[in-house]
C-alpha cells in the first residue's frame, strides 16, 4: 500500500491543507500520514531546555487525532477508493529523522505547503515531494506538466506519475549546451517510452531555445489547463532556469502545485 505523509507547518490551515492531501491520496489509491510540524519545532526546544519565547501549549493548536478521525469519516463517492488516515509524531525536524522517518513508514511521497521548512525536505530526502500552495482549490491531477530533456527522460518519473491516471504533457527543454530536438524526432522517442512504459496518456510540447522559457510554459500551463508541475531535482539545472531564487528558497512556478522529484534512482 502506498503511504503519503503530510507536514503540517501552518496550524491555521491544517483542516483544509490536510482535505486537500486526502483528494489527492485517495486519487493515488495511498493511505494518508498527517504530521504536525509545528508542535515537533516546540517539542524539540523543550527537550534541550530553550524556554524562552516558547508557548507550551503551542503544541495542542492541532487536535491531530481529531483531525484524522474527520478525515476518516469523510464522504466518500460509492465504490472509490477511500484512504486511510493516521498521526504521526516526530520530535525534531531535522534531515537524518525525515530520512528515517521517510523510511521507517514507507512513505511514497511527502505533501506540504510551500513554508521555509520545505527547502530543507527538498534538499534532504530521497522521496517525491509536493508542495501545494495554500490558496487554491485542489481539484483532480488529471493533466500534469513534467519538465524535462526528453533525451534523459526517467523512466521511473512516469512511471510514478502513471498512478494519477493524468494526462502526462511531457514538455520538452534541451539540457544547456545540447541542440533543440525536431518534432518529428521528439515525437518518436515519446512513442517509444510511452511503449516503454506501458502508458498511452503522454503528450509532447517541445520548447525551442531561442523562444522565453517561462512564458512558453506559461503558455503550456494555460492552454492545456495543466493542474500540476513536476520537475527532478538536481538535474539540467532546471529549477534554475524556472524559479530566480532557487536553490535559496522553495518556490512553486505559477502558483500552481509543484512536485519535485529527487534524482537519482530513487524510484528503485
Amino acid at each position: 500500500m502506498r503511504n503519503i505523509l503530510l507536514f503540517i507547518d501552518d496550524v491555521a490551515e491544517a483542516q483544509p491543507l490536510a482535505k486537500k492531501a486526502l483528494k489527492i491520496a485517495n486519487q493515488c489509491k495511498a493511505n494518508l500520514q498527517l504530521c504536525n510540524v509545528a508542535a515537533s519545532q516546540v517539542k524539540e526546544k523543550l527537550i534541550i531546555h530553550h524556554y524562552d519565547d516558547i508557548l507550551l501549549d503551542e503544541c495542542d493548536d492541532v487536535d491531530m487525532e481529531g483531525l484524522a478521525q474527520q478525515l476518516n469519516i469523510t464522504d466518500q463517492t460509492e465504490g472509490e477508493f477511500a484512504s486511510v488516515v493516521n498521526c504521526l509524531e516526530i520530535n525534531s525536524f531535522s534531515s537524518l529523522t525525515i530520512k528515517e522517518m521517510v523510511v521507517s513508514n514507507h512513505i511514497w511521497l511527502v505533501i506540504m505547503d510551500t513554508g521555509n521548512r520545505a527547502l530543507k525536505v527538498i534538499e534532504n530526502i530521497n522521496c517525491p515531494v509536493l508542495l501545494l500552495p495554500q490558496y487554491i482549490a485542489c481539484s483532480d491531477f488529471n493533466k500534469i506538466a513534467f519538465v524535462t530533456d526528453l533525451r534523459y527522460c526517467d523512466l521511473g518519473v512516469l512511471s510514478f506519475l502513471k498512478v494519477f491516471n493524468a494526462q502526462l504533457f511531457i514538455t520538452h527543454l534541451s539540457a544547456p549546451g545540447l541542440p533543440d530536438m525536431n518534432e518529428q524526432y521528439a515525437q518518436e522517442i515519446l512513442e517509444t517510452i510511452c511503449s516503454i512504459v506501458s502508458y498511452e496518456k503522454m503528450f509532447l510540447v517541445n520548447l525551442k531555445k531561442n523562444k522565453n522559457i517561462k512564458n512558453r510554459i506559461d503558455a503550456m500551463i494555460g492552454i492545456f489547463e495543466i493542474k500540476m508541475l513536476t520537475l527532478v531535482n538536481k538535474k539540467h539545472h532546471t529549477f534554475e532556469r524556472l524559479f530566480d531564487n532557487f536553490p535559496q528558497e522553495a518556490q512553486i512556478y505559477n502558483n500552481l502545485p509543484t512536485m519535485i522529484l529527487p534524482y537519482l534512482n530513487w524510484f528503485k
